[in-house]
């Protein structure tokens, strides 16, 4: 032991000084370790050339004995060798081992037991190692290479000189002995070298290795070997008791022992790998040979060497010729030696493998040459060694015969028919070995390949026959087995002549025949295999599969095995053939009891289950094959005897014993087998076994379940849950309708079952004895799976099973808590046992997290069971919790509910449901209930909180250190920073004093002071941040090169003189590698900023440049992020280092008035929000997606300055007393920002800072007490003005639903007001010119009131908030009229924009007219503000505007639909009116007046000038799709009729205009107009010819439509004019439809449709989230499927109205940011009578779902997203709500009507969609009167929203409902317009009055709140209603539309 210790210990020594490359040779432990054998070093220093002379004293020198130390540091120095890393120690290396190798051969060894422990010998291990070393230094280091080389052909002529001393020696010589000792030393130093140059011979190149064979061949003559041999027999015949030759007498036994048996033969063997090492080198690379057998290199065909490549072809000739002459030479000596059968077992395998290397040299010689090397010579050796049995015997030499067979016949093809019959007679008949016939099959199926497929298919029937029992068979050879004597040979296959058929066989008895068809089936499996044919495999599969049970049972077993292997490279049908074969042969196996058979299947599927892959197309046939096996078992019985099933369900029950261990092989093999992808229809027949394995008695109290325990346990632990993950959303339990837990039902079995069960759950047997049968075999199975699961350490799936529906009650329930009880147990027992890694408190944890997790399910007994198992953990294992999985889990779960809960007022309408967290690894799935949150929340904290304080108590220091740990991690990117309730929680909880702590605790409390350990937990924690972020370097300079570019880091030395400027050119580097827009990323700014800071920390020095940059680079990126690092900075330096803070402040300043000039952030032109109108309305569906991102991107842009003036309002305040300079600094910036704040774009996102402004303007200038009077009074009127800007756009809403953002608005808005009060006072007084500012005041505070009460109605639309939320409240209108109207003309001085939006924020007559007189006087100044027209000249033009309008050549252009209005006859054709709205229109963009294109083609009726016109060509002129669209229009308005015979009044112009239009038309243009026209016409056109089918049937029309279609040409460029944006690439030909019609024929087909999107990509990736405003736009192309349906004779002009109004309310609902949903899809009406429909995707009419026979809109649901619980329900019934507020709302305003269930569709999200609108505004269908509800809300659309009014659900509807109806007033006179135009078009829905009535139907005579209330009156009326119902009755009678 003490010598392995030290041999190992110098061989760790030699490795790692080798491989460490910084210490030179000379002092490292490699030159003391060679110092360490002196006497070669000494002696022989001198000699290390191998050319030199022997000298005399040579051989002298190797008698020098060598020591066992010494041996061992050579030897730790040779295997060190390959690792050395340098030139120079190689040299040194090679120059000390060489004397080594030199005197190998002559080396003596000191006397030493531990010699003997050498292998083989120390001689042969000495010679070996020190070659090897050589040899691999050579080759590493071309510096000693040759060296290397010339010792080693030295010590060959050494050794032939040795030898030619010793071998002419006489036998009667006394010194015979001394002799054959010298002799066997150098046989066995050869021996050595031969072995290493062999493993290396790559050392040399071909040449050399030539010069080597030819050394050694003459070294190795025939007279050397006979002496060898001689010295060998002297030795062992020797009686001397001299101690070497007891020495060498002993090493001869041990190389007998090990195989090895020392003579000429093994020096022979040696020499022959050598020649095979040198000839396969020339035909195989040197990497490929490492790792395989040159035979296997030749036979796959990769990492051959291209032969003769780089060589001269005749060098190359001579060296193959020699390799060949020497491996003949070989051949013939073992021809003409003794006869093998008399040598000894050894030697024979010796000369076996001399013979098999001499067979592999000669096939790489006629490898590379056949004239070389004949290869009929070969064949004929291969021949005779293949009849040979003795040598086929050998497995290594028989290797090497069948594959050398092979390889010959791909040499030479010729001989491929011959070898074709000689393998499989072979196979057949030599009864070999399984490993020999394997290589003998896939050698055949090698050369099979060569001969054509009938070669193969002739072969393997050929092979299969031997498997039948012919006729001819003997009956002492009878199937039976019953023959006792060998009988005569007898053939057993006689078949036709062809390739290979015929071959005889001589069976001497059962065993025998065995063997040889167990050969037979293993060659037709390896052929098949190799063949990699699916046909050949194919019919070798039918083969064996054919002849199961037809023999005996060891070949069934065989055959059995054998298909297995070769199935999983078969077909599918094959496969399934050879399953049910099992299936069959293992029943009949069972009901015979043949184990033999069963074992044989069963290895059969191990087999296949093992090495199935999940990518394998047999992967589901086999796994269905193994489940549908178990379950298929057993049936549903009748009440029969109980014998009678007893013995049906043992059978079952054994045939289902077969098929669990290869299933839970397949289960552990593939654990992704029943993964989260596995499909339902798997896991379903997964739990359908479970199942059946209980029901037939696999449970642990049976000694069956007992037997199969481990297979059981693997199962279970791959075995997802009984109870599927989906269990959750279904609304009823699957146990009573699984026929499969009704098996083997009977009274007996029923009591058997539970009395089985409550032995094993700790629940009363009452509750067990009540349940049926069926659900005690469900919770016995549970039970069993879950309590395996648990064994195996996994205690937390069990709680699944509370998904199941009947598991949440009853006396399921309760018995489920028993199991969940029952597997804590089993867990805890074996946790607290610590029996098995898996149960530590690590795994604990980890275990602990899973059940926190379950603990926040959104399914609330899911959470009671998983409370329970917790409290049970946590009880008996309180360590589980001092772990960081659990404790960190815990803390984010607190964390993420918090979060959810947040929810509810950050984005109330669009919960989420996943949450997640990559710090404590969990993921909770939450319901969308927020109260139910709030519990799971309140819940989860007080248990946390009780836990927490127990593991405190028990491991106070631990457990404050990982909470410390977990604080000391934290991510600022939330919306509310570091507000994180797990970090509170952490540090409450580790504040606390634990109990355990006697002395803290014994403290008595003084008074109210409650005393903790906070003190002590933050100072930990500080001092460990210390030394966490404590700085690694000692001198700071260094730090500042990584920021240096490498040309300058040279020139800077690590003084601190210079640090200051290092931290300068690093800074400045920073911020102009920001200002270029390079990436940079935040890390490295923070990381240098900081260093910045520190340096201002400690400097003494006034550092301006770097505070200069540490205030720069921040506000250069001016990201939220950069803003905030930069206060923190900014803060800590001021704090640290008071000096500084006036720079600091100085810069903040300046840097903050740059953001102004450069209009950034707040400023910025990019913050807008527009007038819907002013933008281009979609006809697409509500994208919230679009106004999350556009909420995103001005929360970015208003983030920085929002988080500045945080800072300036915080430390104004903390300053305010202090340095004057101070305080002119923050005067400056409120100067600058005041100014710039009047002339930025409001936006309702921009209302907070806008006010935080206002007041941080107030608090200065409240403590301004220093300056004078008139300052104070110019510093009060800018902020007032700064306040009353935010008033002079129209009123706004708030964007998004942010409840938290209003909610501070309005306090905001309160605290604003409470500083007005304040500051009151301040140039309340009008002295000398100076005005008083007390109305601007007033002014201010009655529009902040009003601000904050129309917020606090969108805040609580449903609910009239507290008086005290209102600073002031007005009694009544007459009251707040007389307050307003004296300020009218204060505001009109201000901001005539602020006085004319007076009248939208107050609707009182008297500031109505006050404004307007200020209009008709002063006109001028409101020629910036558009509205301010509809105040002067309102619907028509009055007597008292006349020069007014000479102003209008230059106003602000109004929005599209208002200039089109101007054309009206109310106008009179006013020429400035006119021009005004020429001008107006030709501002806005074609795709904003695109929208309006039917208000502008109506308008054409009055325009006598010809404006409508010239604006209509010029536009057409540069956009085609508006004139296709204005001429189909134009069409469409031709006729008041549908069949185009009552010309309308207005066609007369339009034709003109058309003509003109059309005339005007470039050549592309007019070439584009003709395809697009002459298509949509072929389209169109099909209904036309549908019209004589219309009695016929639909398959009959559905011909006629495909028939049609496929005559239409696809021209390019051409669109459907609903889809003017996409362009048809196709036609589907087959989708033609007809539609149902009485009278009319329409139908629908549908397109490919190639359509353009625009994707936007931040271009910054510096900004890491924050937009500059500054993206790229790139364009995509994506190809959709559109159905549109054609209508012919059917006026579509009033559905394109009505969506043309649903397209604006879109428009308005999208510029506040409201979560409503409408689509509205296109409609276009191209004809009279005709147009076009776009098909709404992925939806279904309630009418259908009604014809489906689902009973209500809420089953419906339920079936297709599952119950209330689950999440997809939860999210298409928020869908719903959208969907349905939106249109409720919508449906009011435009009073739709017939509104029945053919009406209403359903898409797949859950939304409600609205079509066909032919009745609205004052029409209804047949003049019918009773559906009078305001709009359709039935009691089945109720029950999707909850049910009842108090449902958060329907609470959302009608929150939503109101703010979508107070958005909308908004905008109610511009929604008129659109309606006021089309009133002379002659729709049918129009009345005299219809604008009158929608207008009243805003009730804009109401405020905000009265308007809410009004609303949800409506929602109450039409929940009430009954008349909707009967609608739905009067459809169902005339149409058949179910409701």
């Amino acid at each position: 032991m003490a010598r392995d210790i030290r041999q190992k210990a110098l061989q760790r020594i030699a490795a790692l000084s080798a491989t460490s490359p910084s210490v030179s040779f000379d002092k490292s432990d490699l030159d003391r370790l060679c110092k360490a054998a002196p006497s070669h070093a000494r002696n022989l220093s001198s000699t290390v050339n191998g050319h030199s002379a022997l000298s005399a004293s040579r051989p002298e020198v190797g008698r020098v004995p060598m020591s066992i130390r010494e041996y061992e540091v050579l030897l730790a120095l040779c295997k060190a060798a390959p690792a050395l890393r340098t030139a120079q120690s190689a040299q040194k290396l090679v120059r000390h081992l060489i004397p080594y190798l030199m005197d190998s051969h002559v080396q003596a060894f000191a006397p030493s037991p531990f010699f003997r422990k050498i292998e083989p010998s120390p001689t042969e291990s000495l010679s070996y190692h020190v070659t090897a070393a050589l040899l691999s230094l050579g080759s590493h280091h071309p510096d000693v290479q040759q060296t290397v080389s010339d010792n080693m052909s030295a010590f060959l002529n050494t050794c032939a000189h040795a030898t030619e001393s010793v071998s002419c020696a006489d036998d009667d010589d006394p010194g015979a002995l001394d002799d054959a000792i010298r002799t066997a030393t150098i046989t066995i130093a050869i021996l050595g070298f031969l072995d290493a140059a062999c493993a290396q011979a790559d050392f040399w190149r071909s040449g050399g290795r030539l010069g080597l064979i030819t050394r050694l061949r003459d070294l190795l003559s025939q007279p050397f070997l006979v002496a060898v041999e001689t010295a060998f027999s002297t030795i062992r015949n020797s009686h001397s008791h001299d101690r070497f030759v007891k020495e060498w007498k002993r090493w001869l036994r041990h190389y007998d022992e090990i195989g090895r048996p020392l003579g000429a033969m093994l020096l022979q063997r040696s020499f022959m790998w050598l020649l095979v090492a040198a000839t396969s080198l020339l035909v195989a690379e040197e990497d490929a040979l490492r790792s395989s057998h040159v035979l296997d290199i030749l036979m796959s065909g990769t990492g051959l060497r291209r032969p003769l490549t780089a060589r001269s072809g005749e060098a190359d000739f001579r060296s193959v010729e020699l390799y060949a002459t020497v491996a003949i030479d070989q051949m013939n000596y073992l021809e003409s030696s003794a006869d093998f059968d008399s040598l000894s077992p050894a030697k024979q395998k010796l000369a076996f493998a001399v013979k098999g290397c001499a067979l592999i040299s000669y096939l790489n010689a006629s490898t590379l040459n056949e004239e070389a090397a004949d290869g009929d010579v070969l064949m004929a050796w291969l021949e005779d060694t293949l009849a040979d049995p003795p040598s086929m015997a050998d497995e290594d030499l028989a290797s090497v015969v069948l594959k050398s067979t092979a390889l010959l016949c791909r040499v030479s093809p010729s001989y491929a028919i011959n070898v074709s019959r000689l393998l499989p007679r072979f196979i057949v008949q030599s009864g070999a070995r399984t490993n020999v016939v394997m290589v003998a099959s896939k050698c055949l199926a090698f050369v099979l390949q060569m001969l054509s497929k009938d070669a193969v298919i002739t072969t393997l029937y050929t092979l299969g026959n031997v498997l039948s029992p012919g006729n001819e068979r003997p009956t002492t050879n009878s199937i039976n087995g019953d023959s006792r004597h060998d009988t005569q040979d007898s053939p057993v296959y006689v078949g036709r002549q062809s390739t290979g058929s015929s071959i005889s066989l001589q069976i001497s008895g059962e065993e025998e025949s065995s063997v040889i068809q167990g050969n037979v089936v293993q060659a037709i499996c390896e052929i098949a295999s190799t063949c990699r044919d699916e046909k050949i495999t194919g019919l070798a599969q039918s083969m064996l599969a054919q002849k199961i049970v037809k023999f005996s049972s060891p070949i069934d077993a065989r055959i059995i095995t054998g298909a297995a292997t070769l199935a999983l490279s078969g077909g599918p049908s094959e496969f399934r053939y050879l399953l049910k074969r099992y299936t069959v042969v293992a029943h009949d196996a069972v009901l015979d009891s043949k184990e033999g058979i069963l074992n044989a299947i069963m290895k059969a599927r191990n087999h296949i289950s093992a090495n199935i892959r999940t990518d394998s197309p047999l992967y589901g046939i086999y796994l269905e094959h193994l489940l549908d096996g178990i379950i298929s078992q057993g049936d549903a019985y009748s009440h029969q005897a109980h014998h009678a099933k007893e013995s049906d369900i043992e059978l079952a029950a054994r045939e289902i014993a077969q098929l669990i261990p290869p299933l839970a092989s397949f289960m552990s093999v593939n654990q992704l087998a029943f993964d989260n992808s596995t499909d339902d229809d798997t896991l379903s027949m997964l739990r359908d076994a479970w199942f059946n394995i209980v029901v037939h008695g696999f449970t642990p109290s049976t000694d069956r379940g007992k037997q199969y325990a481990n297979e059981l346990r693997i199962m279970a632990i791959h075995s997802p849950p009984l109870v599927l993950e989906n269990r959750g959303e279904q609304d009823e339990s699957d146990i009573e309708l699984n026929p499969i837990l009704r098996r083997g039902e009977s009274s007996d079995r029923e009591s058997l079952q539970k009395k089985h069960l409550a032995e094993l759950i700790p629940a009363p047997n009452s509750e067990i004895k009540s349940l049926s049968y069926r659900k005690v075999i469900f919770l016995h199975a549970a039970y069993l799976v879950e309590s395996l699961r648990a064994d195996a350490g996994d205690c937390t799936k069990a709680l699944s099973y509370f998904l199941e529906p009947s598991m949440r009650r009853g006396d399921v329930s309760r018995t489920m808590d028993g199991i969940m009880n029952a597997v804590m147990d089993r867990y805890l027992i074996k946790t607290l046992s610590a029996s098995r890694p898996t149960f530590s408190a690590q795994y604990a944890a980890s275990q602990l997290a899973k059940i926190f997790c379950s603990c926040c399910h959104r399914i609330e007994r899911v959470q009671q069971a998983a409370f329970g198992c917790a409290d049970r953990i946590l009880k008996d294992i309180p360590s589980a919790l001092c772990q960081r999985s659990s404790l960190f889990a815990l803390l984010e779960l607190l964390t993420l509910m918090w979060s959810s809960c947040l929810e509810a007022e950050t984005d109330r309408y669009e919960p989420r449901t996943t949450f997640s967290s990559a710090r404590g690894k969990v993921t909770v799935e939450l319901s969308d209930d927020y109260q139910f949150r709030h519990q799971t929340l309140e819940t989860l904290y007080g248990k946390a909180k009780a836990w927490l304080t127990s593991a405190i108590d028990i491991a106070p220091a631990d457990v404050k250190g990982l909470l410390q740990t977990y604080l000391s991690e934290f991510d600022d990117e939330g919306t509310y920073g570091h507000m994180s309730l797990g970090r509170s929680f952490a540090v409450e909880i580790g504040s606390i004093i634990p109990f355990t702590d006697q002395r803290l605790s014994s403290l008595d409390i003084l008074g109210d002071c409650q005393i903790n350990t906070a003190s002590d937990f933050m100072a930990q924690y500080t001092t460990r941040q210390e030394y966490r972020y404590s700085e690694a370097l000692p001198d700071h300079s260094l730090e500042w090169l990584s920021f240096m570019r490498l040309d300058r880091r040279a020139s800077f030395l690590p003084t601190s003189d210079n640090e200051s400027a290092d931290a300068l050119t690093a800074l400045s580097h920073i911020e102009r590698r920001i200002l270029s827009r390079k990436t940079t990323p935040l890390a490295d700014v923070r990381d240098i900023l900081r260093r910045a800071a520190a340096l201002l920390c400690r400097s003494e020095e006034d550092e301006c440049s770097i505070v200069h940059y540490l205030v720069s680079i921040p506000f250069a990126m001016f990201t939220k992020q950069s803003i905030k690092l930069g206060v923190s900075l900014w803060l800590g330096v001021m704090n640290e280092n008071p000096r500084m803070e006036p720079r600091i402040l100085a810069e903040i300043a300046q840097q903050w008035e740059f953001s102004v000039q450069k209009r950034l952030g707040l400023f910025s032109p990019g913050i807008t929000s527009p007038d819907p109108f002013f933008l281009k309305e979609e006809f697409a569906p509500s994208d919230a997606a679009a106004l999350a991102k556009k909420k995103q991107i001005v929360h970015n842009l208003l983030a920085p300055h929002t988080r500045l003036l945080q800072f300036l309002s915080s430390h104004y305040n903390a300053t305010r007393l202090g340095n004057p300079d101070t305080h002119r600094i923050f005067l400056r910036i409120l100067d600058v920002t005041l100014e710039a704040v009047k002339h930025s774009t409001p936006h309702p996102m921009a209302r907070e800072i806008r006010f935080q402004t206002v007041l941080l303007g107030l608090g200065i200038l409240k403590s301004s007490t220093t300056i004078g009077a008139i300052a104070q009074w110019r510093l009060k009127d800018s902020i007032l003005s700064a306040g009353l800007s935010w008033f002079s756009t129209a009123p706004r809403w708030s964007f998004g639903s942010n409840m938290i953002q209003l909610k501070t608005e309005i306090r905001l808005i309160s605290d604003v007001m409470a500083a007005l009060k304040a500051t009151a006072t301040i140039g309340a007084q009008s002295v000398g010119s100076i005005k008083s500012l007390s109305s601007k005041d007033k002014l201010l505070q009655i529009l902040l009131e009003n601000e904050q009460a129309r917020l606090a109605v969108w805040v609580q639309p449903l609910n009239e908030p507290l008086r005290s939320h209102l600073s002031f409240h007005h009694a009544n209108k007459n009251t707040v009229e007389a307050v307003i109207c004296p300020l009218v003309r204060t505001a009109w001085a201000e901001n005539p924009s602020l006085a004319v939006h007076l009248i939208s924020r107050f609707q009182y007559p008297r500031i109505h007219k006050e404004v307007r007189w200020l209009l008709l006087n002063f006109t001028a100044k409101a020629a910036s503000e558009p509205e301010a027209l509809a105040v002067l000249i309102d619907g028509m033009l009055p007597e008292d505007v006349g020069f007014q309008l000479k102003y209008l050549l230059f106003w602000t252009p109004v929005n599209p639909i208002t200039a089109v209005t101007f054309f009206l006859p109310a106008y009179r054709n006013h020429p400035y009116l006119i021009q005004y709205a020429m001008r107006a229109l030709e501002s806005h963009s074609v795709d904003v007046t695109f929208f309006y294109v039917p208000q502008i083609v109506q308008t054409l009726r009055y325009d006598a000038l010809g404006y409508v016109e010239r604006y209509i060509l010029e536009t057409a002129q540069f956009s085609q799709l508006f004139a296709h669209q204005i001429i189909w229009n134009m069409k469409a308005n031709a006729y008041k009729d549908d069949e185009s015979l009552i010309p309308d009044a207005i066609k007369p112009t339009l034709d003109k205009v058309m003509g003109h239009m059309i005339d005007s038309f470039s050549e592309a243009d007019r070439g584009f107009y003709e395809r697009e026209f002459a298509f949509f016409d072929e389209v169109t056109g099909i209904s036309g010819k549908l019209k004589p089918l219309i009695k016929k049937s639909k398959p009959e029309k559905k011909q006629k439509i495909e028939e049609e279609l496929r005559k239409i040409k696809v021209e390019i460029g051409v669109y459907l004019p609903s889809n003017p944006e996409g362009v048809v690439i196709g036609i589907d030909r087959k989708s033609g439809k007809p539609l149902q019609s009485h009278a009319k024929a329409p139908f629908m087909a549908t397109f490919r449709i190639k359509k353009n999107r625009a994707v936007e990509e931040d271009e910054d990736g510096m900004l890491e989230g924050a937009v500059r405003g500054r993206e790229v736009v790139r364009e995509t192309t994506v190809e959709v499927w559109q159905s549109a349906i054609f209508k012919v004779g059917d006026d579509c002009r009033q559905d394109v109205l009505a969506l043309q109004m649903i397209a604006a309310f879109r428009g308005i609902f999208h510029s506040v940011g409201l979560d409503v949903y409408v689509f509205p899809y296109r409609v276009t009406a191209t004809a009279p009578g005709c147009g076009v429909i776009d098909v709404l995707p992925n939806s279904i009419s309630r009418d259908m779902l009604g014809r489906e026979a689902v009973n209500g809109l809420y089953d419906y649901f339920v079936s297709k997203y599952g119950n209330e619980d689950s999440l997809r329900f939860q999210q298409a019934r928020n869908n719903f709500v959208k969907s349905m507020a939106a249109y409720s709302v919508i449906s009011f305003l435009l009073q739709f009507k017939d509104r029945h269930n053919g009406n209403i569709m359903i898409d797949d999200a859950g939304h409600i969609l609205h079509i066909d609108f032919g009745f609205c505004f004052d029409i209804a269908p047949g003049g019918i009167k009773f559906e009078r509800a305001p709009f359709k809300l039935t009691s089945e659309m109720m029950a999707v929203m909850g049910g009842n009014p108090d449902h958060q659900a329907f609470k959302w509807f009608e929150e939503l409902s109101v703010k979508a109806f107070l958005a909308s007033r908004q905008h109610a006179e511009k929604l008129s317009q659109i309606v006021l135009l089309m009133m002379d078009s002659g729709l049918p829905c129009f009345k005299p009055e219809s604008v009158k009535h929608f207008k009243e139907r805003f009730v804009l005579d109401k405020n905000d709140r009265e308007a809410a209330q009004f609303m949800r009156d409506l929602i109450k009326k039409s929940y009430a209603s009954h008349s909707t119902g009967l609608y739905d009755q009067f459809q169902l009678l005339t149409n058949g539309i179910p409701y």
